[in-house]
């Protein structure tokens, strides 16, 4: 029997370009084969829409994706968009989401003293949902997500790698990663 596959997408430009080291690859590679998943493949994208796309679609092949970064409320943040259309989804906002990154926005915004306008598009962004997708919980302001596609179950979570590492664990613990995890067989010492 073999042990389900994982992929794993880490994005961010200033990764490709060597500007910083990715330290989340590793992270996950070492959990997920901890846990008896098989990591095959671990590739590294910039923020472009289309190096994105390709590296969602072919993560998609196999039993767990796993996402890291492009999760902010900038325009250079395109997980959840892409994602959701790579696996034909509609984004919508999720209420209760939006209501949680409002207050950690709204407290950001007091705190620097600018305008809450300022703030509430990327609120708007951060808590659009691909339809099926749950929140795994908050990072600041990005949530999280945990979706099952085609049999794949599909991990997101944000770049700075102590927010990946807490809700990693929370993603975890999620109904669609025990179900997987279920099936994996821990690898042999």
């Amino acid at each position: 029997m073999t042990r389900p596959r994982a992929l794993l997408v880490v994005t961010g430009s200033e990764l490709v370009r060597g500007e910083r080291t990715d330290r989340n690859g590793p992270f996950l590679a070492r959990e997920i084969l901890e846990r008896g998943l098989e990591p095959a493949r671990l590739t590294i994208v910039g923020d472009g829409e289309h190096e994105l796309e390709a590296a969602l679609l072919e993560g998609l092949a196999g039993d767990l994706l796993v996402t890291s970064g492009g999760l902010g409320p900038t325009h250079d943040d395109r997980t959840v968009e892409v994602l959701a259309r790579v696996t034909g989804r509609e984004l919508r906002v999720d209420e209760e989401l939006r209501r949680q990154i409002e207050t950690v926005s709204q407290n950001v915004a007091d705190r620097l003293r600018r305008p809450y306008a300022d703030f509430e598009p990327g609120v708007r962004k951060q808590a659009s949902l691909p339809d099926g997708a749950t929140s795994v919980g908050l990072a600041g302001t990005a949530p999280g997500l945990v979706l099952v596609h085609a049999g794949t179950v599909v991990v997101v979570l944000p770049g700075p790698p102590g927010e990946l590492r807490r809700l990693w664990a929370s993603a975890v613990e999620s109904r669609p990663m025990q179900e997987l995890l279920a099936r994996a067989r821990p690898p042999g010492r």
